[in-house]
């Protein structure tokens, strides 16, 4: 039962850091003006981001990530 438990943990780990690195790339994709790849991983972290619970927090990390994606990192 114990593992179990730590599986679905490890789950809703991944449905939380999916949105923030599906975010970050989107970022990154139009930075570098790919438009429709960076679309494509945005809607794509809006869904994983809406799966998340709670769910504004999937959507909070969603918009960190393309924040620091978009931003400067240097």
């Amino acid at each position: 039962m114990a593992s179990f438990s730590f599986l679905l943990g490890l789950l809703l780990l991944v449905l939380w850091a999916l949105p923030l690195l599906l975010g970050f790339l989107s970022g990154r994709a139009y930075r570098h003006g790919r438009t429709k790849v960076g679309l494509g991983l945005l809607l794509f972290g809006g869904f994983l981001g809406l799966l998340a619970r709670p769910r504004p927090l999937g959507l909070l990390l969603l918009l960190l990530g393309l924040g620091l994606g978009y931003g400067r990192l240097r």
